[in-house]
This record gives structure tokens, C-alpha cells and sequence, in this order.
């Protein structure tokens, strides 16, 4: 008999090239020993959540059902707001060691749904509150608790009361190595009608501010900017000297109104966080400032910078659904959104064929989901890790301090890998352990041998 047709196993045996881009932003950069400046080694404090939206990182970004390339240049994230937020959702949140009455501890609801190793598709699902999210009750509730006391959590809150919250579903399609479909749905779980800001966010890896001793990815600059008069769908170009010329295509959204396009730097406010002069006009928070702040000169009017969102500001009725279709590829000519609903589909009826021949055979349908979803656990806890130690030491601080030497890691001179992998946690953990890795190696084995072999070789 001939063995059915598996594109997903084609693919793999391609080598690295459908592996060029996957989820490898972290869930949660601020707070990582990476960005750490500080002389006392608190990583946390030095680099709190309220400068998350504002300060430029250095050794990898992070952003909700994020994907970037494998070398962490040009990155793609989902933001939303529900007009009541006193900030943009960009990234996670969630408490550190001295705030948790149990330690670190996330305070969000999201699910890793569906992944293939080249992550040809994937699917991942985030739960958002109608209701403001409350940043300071968890803080302060978890900082009142002790440790024989259960931990307090965002469900506590009453703020998914009466199904008032959206689940929020990203799905991505690939059509080839380098050009990725994207659709974001949005589920009114709730009776009424809410109002939900979608912002599809875009932006490059600030490589071109730190001197000689900044990453690969070169000092120029690169730049994204509104394209006009792009027929059906908005169109943003995408210029960088290292991944060369690439377009994100946005269709309009379901009332036929196009979205609007909104553009600053990625860079740090440091008048905002240190009363210093800013280097550009706008900085990373100018988005956000824009779109909860009203502030209309955060944004840059000529509609180009380092970092832009596709603004799409929807009503959705009780019970509802909103669909939005987003394209990210080299720049190509056509619309590229006509396909888009096939390619999909298509995707995921492989990613079906592949998995069919994986599961044991007898087990449940429930076992074969269980066993599934437990992969895209591990396929999206993928993480570009970049660290030059010996640079690390040498930078300069950001907020103009001197630099005392670091307490840090003064052993690991050696390590200075820049590579994509497998993490514990891509919530917790800003470091790797190594055994951790070699565990995984284990379940990976199964679904991509040759990403496991190469996460051993990061440990020899």
C-alpha cells in the first residue's frame, strides 16, 4: 500500500526553511534577568510591568500570541483594549516572588491550542475581560494572603462575571516559509454588545540604539510605513537592511471600514520614565498613549517608525463574533487576502494528517486531543534566546546611571548563544535551565527528532 500523503512531514524534511519563522517572542520579557541593570540583582523591580510599554528591551521582546523570525528581527503580537483598561494589553501580566503569596505567578487565562513543528499552523486562545483588569486588587489581595492561604486569582476578581469577557482566538496559516496568514477572532462570550480594540501589532527589534555592542541585526535603522492607495486591504512596507523588504496586508474589518494605521518608534520614553530627553519624537508607548490616552502627537502622523499597529476598533454583539484576516510576507504583488480562507483550512486539515499518524492507536478522541494540545504546549514554548554575557556586563544603563558590576552571572563569559529554544515556561522563565531542556528533548523527539537533536547539542 502507498503511504498517504503527508505535507507536514515534507515540510520538516525541508530542513530549516519552514522553521524561519514561528512563536518565538516570549510571553513575558519584562522582569527578565536579561534586561537586568541593577546592582542588587532584582531583575523584577529593576524592570517592573508599568515599563514594559515603555522601555525599548535589549535581549528579546515579548507580545501576546507573538511570532517573530529566528533571529528576533522583524516581530508580529496581538494588543487589545477593551475601553475601560488604563493601558493597552500587549503582554501578560502577573506578580513576581515578593508579591505572590506563593511566588511568580501569572494572573492571565490563555491556552496554547494547536501547533505543527513547523508551526505551518497554530492556533492559541486568550481569555480578555469586558470589565477593567485589575492590576492593583491582585497585587494588593496576593500581598495580604500568606503562604497557608490559596492564591488569589484573576477569576476571583468577579471580572468574568456573567460571561461579561471575549475569548480571543489567533490563528496562524502558513502559504510558504515567508509569508504567513494571520486571522484573529473575537468571541463575545457575554448577553450584550461590547466594544473591543483588536490592534495586530508590528514592530523591529530595537538593534540600532546600543552602541558597539549591539546584537546582530545590524545599526541601521529600519522602517515601516503606510502604504496609500493600497486598494482592498491596508498596507504596511517593511524595510530592514538584514531580512530585506516585507509588506503586512490588513483586510477591513467587518462592517467594510478600513483600519486605521498607527505608527511610532521602538524606542524608550525615557523623559516619561526618568525625565531625560527622548531620542525621537515618539517612543514605544505611543499607541498605547494614542489609543487609551487620546494623546494625538504619540503617534507619528506621517505614518512610518519602528514599531506600527493596525487599528481595528469593533463592536460585537452578545454572543458574537468578529473575524479579522491579516497577511504578513515579503512583499509580493496582489492583495494576498483571496486565498487566505482556503490556506487556512488547508493547514489545518495537514496538521489533522500529521497528528492522525502520531497518536497510539485504540486511544480515545479525548486522549488524541490531551496528546495534542500537550504538543503545542511544547511547540509554542519556543523562545529566541540571545545573551553575549561579556557585552551584557559591559552595556551601559539605560536610565544614564553609572553601572556598578554586576552581580549576576559573572561565570557564564562563555555563553553567547543566539538561537531558538525550547522553554520551561515561556511566561517565567527569562533564563533557560539545562535540565529542563533535556527533558523536553524527550516529548520533542516525537514530533520534530531533529529540533530535539539540536536542543542537546545547546547543552554540550
Amino acid at each position: 500500500m502507498p503511504t498517504p500523503a503527508n505535507p507536514e512531514l515534507d515540510r520538516l524534511a525541508d530542513g530549516q526553511a519552514w522553521k524561519a519563522w514561528g512563536p518565538y517572542l516570549s510571553d513575558r520579557a519584562w522582569g527578565s534577568v536579561r534586561e537586568d541593570e541593577s546592582e542588587d540583582g532584582n531583575a523584577w523591580k529593576h524592570f517592573p510591568h508599568d515599563h514594559a510599554r515603555r522601555r525599548a528591551y535589549r535581549w528579546g521582546e515579548d507580545g501576546i500570541a507573538g511570532i517573530s523570525d529566528r533571529d528576533q528581527l522583524l516581530c508580529f503580537a496581538l494588543a487589545l483594549w477593551n475601553g475601560k483598561d488604563p493601558i493597552l494589553k500587549e503582554r501578560f501580566f502577573g506578580l513576581d516572588n515578593g508579591e505572590g503569596n506563593h511566588g511568580e505567578d501569572a494572573k492571565e487565562y490563555w491556552f496554547y491550542s494547536d501547533s505543527t513543528p513547523t508551526h505551518s499552523s497554530m492556533r492559541m486562545l486568550y481569555k480578555y475581560p469586558q470589565a477593567a483588569f485589575p492590576y492593583g486588587d491582585l497585587v494588593a489581595t496576593n500581598g495580604r494572603r500568606g503562604k497557608n492561604e490559596p492564591e488569589y486569582e484573576l477569576i476571583d476578581t468577579g471580572v468574568f462575571a456573567h460571561d461579561r469577557y471575549f475569548d480571543v482566538e489567533v490563528e496562524y496559516a502558513k502559504a510558504g516559509p515567508e509569508d504567513l496568514c494571520v486571522t484573529v477572532r473575537a468571541h463575545n462570550r457575554g448577553a450584550q454588545a461590547a466594544e473591543l480594540h483588536l490592534l495586530p501589532t508590528l514592530w523591529c527589534r530595537n538593534t540600532w540604539s546600543w552602541g558597539p555592542d549591539r546584537q546582530v541585526g545590524g545599526g541601521k535603522r529600519p522602517e515601516l510605513k503606510a502604504v496609500p492607495g493600497a486598494g482592498t486591504a491596508a498596507r504596511i512596507a517593511i524595510a530592514h537592511e538584514i531580512l530585506g523588504d516585507w509588506e503586512l496586508l490588513a483586510d477591513r474589518d467587518p462592517a467594510g471600514n478600513m483600519p486605521a494605521l498607527l505608527f511610532c518608534e521602538n524606542e524608550t520614553d525615557r523623559q516619561g520614565l526618568w525625565g531625560q530627553p527622548n531620542q525621537s519624537p515618539t517612543h514605544k508607548g505611543g499607541i498605547n498613549d494614542y489609543v487609551v490616552g487620546g494623546a494625538r502627537t504619540a503617534v507619528n502622523p506621517e505614518q512610518r517608525g519602528t514599531k506600527a499597529a493596525v487599528h481595528y476598533r469593533c463592536q460585537v454583539k452578545g454572543k458574537g463574533t468578529v473575524e479579522l484576516r491579516l497577511r504578513l510576507r515579503r512583499a509580493a504583488a496582489g492583495d494576498g487576502l483571496k486565498d487566505h480562507a482556503a490556506l487556512t483550512a488547508a493547514r489545518r486539515s495537514e496538521a489533522d494528517t500529521f497528528y492522525a499518524a502520531l497518536h497510539p492507536a485504540g486511544i480515545s478522541d479525548d486522549w488524541k486531543a490531551i496528546q495534542r494540545q500537550a504538543w503545542a504546549g511544547m511547540l509554542w514554548s519556543k523562545q529566541w534566546f540571545a545573551l553575549d554575557v561579556p557585552a551584557w556586563q559591559r552595556q551601559r544603563r539605560e536610565d544614564g546611571k553609572e553601572r556598578q558590576a554586576p552581580r549576576r552571572n559573572q561565570a557564564w563569559n562563555h555563553f553567547s548563544a543566539g538561537d531558538v529554544m525550547s522553554m520551561p515556561d515561556k511566561w517565567e522563565y527569562p533564563w533557560f535551565a539545562a535540565w529542563d531542556l533535556a527533558f523536553h528533548t524527550i516529548s520533542l523527539a516525537y514530533v520534530d527528532p531533529e529540533f530535539a537533536k539540536a536542543q542537546l547539542l545547546l547543552l554540550v
